[in-house]
């Protein structure tokens, strides 16, 4: 089995574990599997997750996360099939939030660039 493979279903089983039965109250907001990375030796596999809710818990809500790994990983067991499945380590994805940052600046400066030109009075040879 090829390591994409073996990523694509990981993050395929993770993502219904983290939505169906992950009951943690520590656990807040909307998670989202972007991507399992898994090492070549396969006993290691990061999981990169976004988060969407209050910033201030996202904190706790990663080290709750990183705490039930080995919760995981036993989950993962009864559906995977593999001779050993990888410690898990979740990592914080903010991808999305950057690009969501970048394209409200982008369109402040669009925005920015139609004032300025409707506001120009002059003709193309620079006469007013």
């Amino acid at each position: 089995m090829n390591i994409e493979r073996i990523n694509s279903e990981l993050l395929k089983q993770l993502s219904v574990i983290f939505r169906f039965e992950l009951n943690d109250p520590r656990i807040h907001g909307m998670l989202t599997v972007l991507e399992v990375k898994t090492s070549d030796d396969l006993s290691h596999a990061r999981v990169y997750v976004s988060y969407f809710g209050d910033a201030t818990l996202k904190t706790e809500t990663f080290e709750a996360l990183n705490g039930c790994t080995g919760h995981m990983r036993n989950l993962l067991k009864q559906r995977v099939k593999m001779r050993t499945v990888p410690y898990l380590r979740i990592i914080p994805d903010d991808s999305l939030e950057q690009a969501r940052q970048l394209t409200d600046l982008i369109e402040d400066a669009m925005d920015k660039t139609h004032e300025t030109e409707k506001n120009y009075k002059g003709d193309e040879n620079g006469d007013n």
